[in-house]
């Protein structure tokens, strides 16, 4: 070894040892930014937009002109299941204590402005600001996401592996997983996964198929790779802007997708015993695949949406029945969350609707005669409800915050609250976010 070099090495071994992070009585290495409440957030973000009249409210069919009503979703809320005029079938919850009665509820919450969209929601949903963009719903988000806020604050500073997002692939959802705002982007973003691909083989379909399955839209972003790749030809991974994984990491991740596609890994699906896999919906499908990640990494902020709610537009039959069967899925992944001995009683679980839907119905009819509702930015699409799940001690069990005449709570609030859990959230830069921790569900 030369002396420049001997000088150098001496330097940084010298620096290494003046820094020697401080070992916490726990084993982790630094303290966080603040004091946490768990290490593990999952934020199931309903997409699609669902109604306070058929969720909270437990309204069923009243709003159709028949007289039943019930409880829909009894993983998450308590109440009792509708008993006649079913339009769907009725699983019976995996939970035997609801989600409600293991947190707090938050039933009438509001997404008081900006259009009430897909990409709009999702993007108040994962960045705690409202947008009023409506023209390219493709571009990353202008304020940084919740994964870039955990990235980039949490003292140390996490690698990509600990901070998931999963949803469904095509129109804005992968934009979502890190903003076009300056001081963060890409470098803090989350890895993403869209389980409907990786999970082709697992549901009869060896290969994804040929490039004339593909969406307009997935063949322009397939476009924008190779062109992206051809000027990029001579540089290391590292060199590319992007989620970058360390190489471990990365190699640990694509264990877990070879494993998957070869199917090495018995995949536990969340149906009744007895439901055949037909039942399944790409939101079930979802949380399989949440799981898996779950299970095999311990992310500490994982993201899922939901997409099949969408159908209410002109479809209400199904709208229920995908509603019932989010909720078992719900319900399933929480109970795989309490199965596993690192994430039990050391994770929080929050859920909520991207937006609302509708008060009045518009014009269609299902199969039932039941009139379909659209989200067209009325006061009853602004309506949502937020349920925050987690151990007796750190989560006030079986609260409910909030009336229909003194609501609680805006989506824009969820951040900041994820935030506070993980605790980074005074570490964010003043006006970032707007919003407020929902204090009132934490003991």
């Amino acid at each position: 070894m030369d002396r420049r070099k001997f000088l150098k090495a001496s330097a940084i071994a010298a620096g290494g040892a003046l820094a020697a992070p401080y070992i916490l009585p726990s084993g982790r290495l630094f303290a966080a930014s603040g004091a946490r409440i768990v290490d593990h957030v999952v934020f199931v973000l309903f997409g699609g937009g669902i109604r306070n009249q058929e969720s909270v409210k437990q309204q069923y069919l009243a709003n159709q002109g028949l007289p039943t009503q019930g409880n829909v979703m009894e993983n998450m809320l308590t109440g009792a299941k509708p008993s006649q005029n079913l339009v769907y079938t009725q699983w019976n919850p995996i939970l035997s204590n609801s989600l409600a009665s293991q947190g707090t509820l938050f039933p009438e919450m509001r997404y008081k402005t900006g259009p009430t969209g897909h990409y709009n929601g999702h993007t108040v949903g994962m960045t705690g600001n409202y947008t009023e963009t409506g023209l390219n719903l493709n571009i990353n988000p202008e304020f940084p996401t919740v994964f870039e806020y955990y990235r980039k604050h949490y003292n140390p500073a996490k690698n990509a592996i600990n901070a998931w997002w999963i949803s469904e692939g095509l129109g804005p959802y992968p934009s979502l997983n890190y903003s076009r705002h300056p001081s963060y982007g890409s470098q803090y973003g989350a890895n993403y996964l869209r389980p409907a691909t990786v999970f082709a083989s697992q549901l009869g379909n060896k290969y994804y198929g040929d490039a004339s399955s593909f969406q307009p839209d997935d063949v322009n972003r397939l476009e924008k790779v190779k062109n992206f790749l051809d000027k990029n030809f001579d540089k290391s991974i590292s060199d590319i802007p992007g989620v970058n994984n360390v190489r471990a990491d990365m190699e640990a991740i694509k264990d877990l997708y070879i494993d998957i596609l070869n199917g090495v890994i018995p995949i536990d699906w969340p149906l009744p015993n007895g439901v055949s896999q037909s039942e399944l919906t790409g939101d079930l499908i979802n949380f399989a695949a949440a799981w898996q990640v779950l299970n095999r990494f311990k992310p500490e902020l994982t993201v899922i949406n939901s997409f099949n709610l969408d159908i209410c537009h002109s479809d209400f039959t199904g709208y229920i029945k995908n509603l019932h069967k989010a909720d078992y899925g719900v319900g399933w992944l929480w109970n795989k969350i309490q199965s596993d001995p690192v994430m039990a009683n050391n994770t929080i679980m929050i859920c909520m609707p991207e937006h609302g839907r509708n008060l009045m119905p518009n014009n269609l009819y299902d199969n039932n005669g039941l009139r379909a509702f659209d989200h067209t930015s009325d006061n009853n699409s602004r309506e949502v409800f937020s349920l925050i799940v987690g151990p007796s001690s750190k989560v006030k069990q079986g609260q409910v915050v909030g009336t229909s005449t003194t609501p609680v709570g805006e989506s824009i609030d969820i951040v900041p609250t994820i935030a506070h859990i993980l605790g980074f959230h005074n570490d964010i830069p003043a006006g970032l976010l707007p919003g407020k921790v929902l204090n009132q569900a934490f003991v």
